[in-house]
């Protein structure tokens, strides 16, 4: 590898940009282990503190995966991302097939449970207000991909509503099955690190960065009558929006 040409940009993007071209270019395949930290940063030219900052906004991206006391690896599902514009509505099962891609869903959870102070902002009704919660994980080629958390109030979907036919979408049974005709959704992206449960839900190592999709929707009332919060692999995901 030859040592790093430098430019006027910080150098810790130039690094970035340098690692993302020789993964892209098939240099380093996905989930092919990259050179250790003091080699990797011999080659270049650079200091580890420099590199660490480079692989930290890689990682953050998706592009690579850090195994403590293991290595640094290419992201295994880089180059196969399901790709979505947030401006269009429509879930993961539906994101999936339309890029033909299967989906399964497994570690599905439904509860009635009260609105607390920040789910009861969300959806507009009164504290305590009994909700209808519903957890899974999606899997996507035999990986972990998302883990979705719904709520939405009782008088909307009842825990009944979700029965053995369900797919693995609350979105798709709100507008399909019950006919809901959403207006809008305002939708929220934050990176975020994996806790123990998320960590254990989507079998990565604490700490794994992960984006939070959390979203509400709106009927034609006005009216809230769903919140998610959807956490994703970057590896896995790309989301680009659309301005005009």
């Amino acid at each position: 590898m030859q040592r790093l040409r430098t430019d006027r940009r910080p150098l810790h993007l130039q690094v970035q940009q340098h690692l993302l071209n020789l993964i892209e270019s098939g240099t380093y395949e996905p989930g092919q282990q990259l050179p250790s930290e003091a080699d990797l940063a011999a080659q270049l030219g650079i200091s580890r503190s420099t590199l660490r900052e480079a692989l930290l906004n890689l990682e953050q991206e998706g592009v690579i995966t850090r195994k403590h006391g293991v290595g640094t690896f290419v992201a295994p599902g880089y180059g196969h991302r399901l790709e979505s514009g947030l401006e269009r509505l429509e879930s993961i099962l539906a994101l999936a097939a339309r890029q033909g891609m299967t989906t399964q869903m497994r570690g599905l959870s439904v509860e009635q449970v009260p609105a607390g102070e920040e789910l009861a902002e969300r959806l507009d009704v009164p504290p305590d207000t009994p909700l209808t919660c519903v957890r899974r994980t999606i899997v996507v080629k035999r990986r972990p991909a998302a883990y979705l958390v719904d709520y939405s109030p009782v008088a909307v979907l009842p825990p009944q509503a979700i029965g053995a036919s369900f797919s693995g979408s609350v979105l798709d049974l709100l507008m399909e099955e019950n006919g809901i005709r959403i207006r809008e959704a305002l939708a929220e992206i934050t990176a975020i690190n994996a806790d123990v449960l998320l960590a254990e839900q989507l079998e990565v190592e604490p700490g794994q960065a992960l984006l939070l999709l959390a979203e509400t929707l709106f009927t034609d009332d006005h009216g809230p009558v769903w919140f998610s919060r959807n956490y994703f692999l970057p590896d896995l995901f790309r989301f680009h929006v659309l301005r005009r």
